[in-house]
């Protein structure tokens, strides 16, 4: 049997409703803050604040964490107040001319004619995404990727049906040259991330309720608490390697809700060690495309490792892209090819994106005796944290995260001193 590098495959879940952007060069040196004019304070702003937007640090499938891996969660009436917070952080890195052109836009805006909630927050996105932009690349690096992950958020929590609903918004931003910032609105640029992992011998997945996925059952590990997760596996017969899928069922029958809500997959050579990752966001709207057994969509739909908001690389980390539990119907390396012959590496043009070198190597003795442990973060801690507290070495004996275990306990102190929250 072959043993994996970790403790269980979560897939990943993008979520974002972002689209990648290119940051523009002409970024400005700090300036002095003026103290007059500043952006106008909300009635939200005499809350207090639970939360920052820079608090965020990772995020997949819906959920929320901080750097410690501590979940958070975004309470709808505190997001105008975090938006201007957030503002009013970036204000400072901002030129004087560039603060009194970003104000003239918000009074702009406040005299068109007076926005819903809605449009309030859609607008503050829009201003906070330019202000950025104009920030040192070392500021963006910073801010963007908790920026993009509480941009998703405010659309699921303040859903948009029609475009055309805010027209007066693009009418408005197209005046300004900044109707790149109002993310709702898909780049136009060539997507050729399919081709990208092609050439990287990477297995394409075929589209979502194509016969060529194979059923492999309901997942028995599943550390995000889904009603049922399902495992689908599909191999290509001329590229070696394999993809694993899985969908990720809602079930709510007071409610009337039986679907998939969250559908990653994640596909990996068995010669280059290359992996590409797709999730069930649509590249035209950012939302989440759901079904019941008669979900479809295409690959070339969906949002992929070039454009997703979340870095999966923050858990899919080690020898392997796949987290599994060998013994489990996760582990389909009987019938499948998901050992790669090289160490994986991420497909995507996110330079956030990578597979650093491990925290224990392979045969590094205790946790490492039968696979690597990868380089820690928030994420990947998490995972070792639920596998040693449930599952890993197995579910009859588990090792404990508390570093009792009298062969596994050394090991574990070591990975929480080096950073693993407890």
């Amino acid at each position: 049997m072959i043993v994996i590098s970790s403790v269980l495959f979560l897939g990943c879940g993008g979520d974002s409703a972002d689209d990648t952007k290119e940051i523009p060069d002409d970024v400005t040196s700090e300036q002095p803050q003026l103290e007059q004019p500043q952006l106008e304070q909300t009635p939200e702003s005499q809350l207090d604040l639970k939360m920052k937007i820079s608090d965020i640090s990772d995020g997949y499938y819906g959920l929320l964490y901080d750097a410690g891996g501590n979940e958070l969660k975004i309470d709808k009436h505190q997001v105008l107040l975090m938006q201007k917070v957030f503002m009013d952080e970036l204000n400072p890195h901002l030129s004087d001319d560039q603060q009194k052109n970003f104000i003239e836009l918000a009074n702009n805006f406040a005299d068109t004619k007076k926005p819903t909630e809605i449009e309030n927050v859609l607008f503050n996105n829009v201003l906070i995404d330019a202000m950025l932009s104009k920030t040192k690349p070392q500021l963006q690096d910073k801010y963007f990727p908790s920026f993009r992950l509480f941009r998703h958020h405010t659309h699921r929590l303040f859903p948009i049906s029609r475009l055309t609903d805010y027209q007066w918004i693009i009418d408005l931003l197209s005046q300004r040259s900044l109707l790149d910032h109002f993310i709702l609105i898909p780049p136009q640029e060539t997507d050729d991330y399919i081709d990208t992992c092609r050439e990287n011998n990477v297995p394409i997945p075929p589209d979502w309720g194509s016969t060529l996925w194979k059923y492999q059952g309901v997942a028995a590990v599943d550390f995000l608490d889904n009603d049922k997760t399902e495992v689908w596996a599909y191999e290509s017969s001329t590229v070696q390697g394999a993809c694993i899928a899985l969908p990720r069922w809602d079930i709510r029958p007071d409610e009337g809700i039986n679907e998939i809500s969250l559908l990653g997959i994640i596909c990996q050579s068995k010669t280059t060690g290359k992996a590409c990752f797709w999730d069930n966001l649509s590249k035209e709207t950012g939302l989440r495309i759901k079904g019941g057994e008669d979900l479809t969509f295409k690959i070339s739909d969906i949002k992929n490792g070039d454009s997703l908001g979340e870095n999966c690389t923050q858990c899919h980390r080690g020898k392997n892209v796949f987290l599994i539990h060998p013994g489990t119907n996760l582990d389909i390396s009987a019938d499948y090819d998901i050992d790669p012959n090289i160490r994986y590496q991420p497909v995507s043009t996110q330079a956030s994106w990578s597979n650093p070198a491990a925290y224990t190597e392979l045969g590094g003795g205790a946790c490492a005796s039968c696979h690597e442990i990868g380089a820690l973060s928030g994420g990947y801690c998490n995972i070792l944290r639920n596998g040693a507290n449930t599952t890993m070495p197995n579910t009859t004996s588990p090792a404990n995260w508390n570093g009792s275990h009298a062969f596994y306990g050394d090991h574990i102190q070591q990975m929480i001193d080096a950073g693993c929250p407890e």
